[in-house]
């Protein structure tokens, strides 16, 4: 991962216990799947990965542009069967404290 990356964090609100029910960790892997393959196609990033915990779920994506990767993905979570609830944008990299941050209701 480059340094002046960009980030997208899909979040997600599970049920059940504080890491989802069975099928809403599956559908998490299958989407997390899905946009890795549109990221890959088009150029504009990769998905590094997500996280369960606490009654949420995240999938990490990183790219060198945060706008154009929610642009990119979008049509995915639309379909998808489990809709994350926000997409946090970071315009610079994860470690900079000072880049903007875009918090996108979905």
């Amino acid at each position: 991962m480059l340094s002046t990356e960009h980030a997208v964090f899909l979040k997600f609100a599970l049920t059940g216990d504080g890491y989802g029910t069975e099928p809403e960790r599956r559908a998490i892997y299958a989407l997390a799947h899905q946009l890795e393959e549109v990221l890959e196609a088009a150029g504009d990033g990769e998905v590094a990965g997500h996280e369960f915990g606490q009654g949420t779920a995240e999938v990490f994506l990183y790219g060198p542009d945060a706008g154009i990767l929610l642009q990119a993905i979008r049509p995915v979570i639309r379909t998808a069967g489990l809709r994350p609830i926000e997409a946090v944008l970071r315009f610079g990299n994860v470690d900079d404290e000072g880049c903007r941050v875009d918090v996108v209701p979905l």
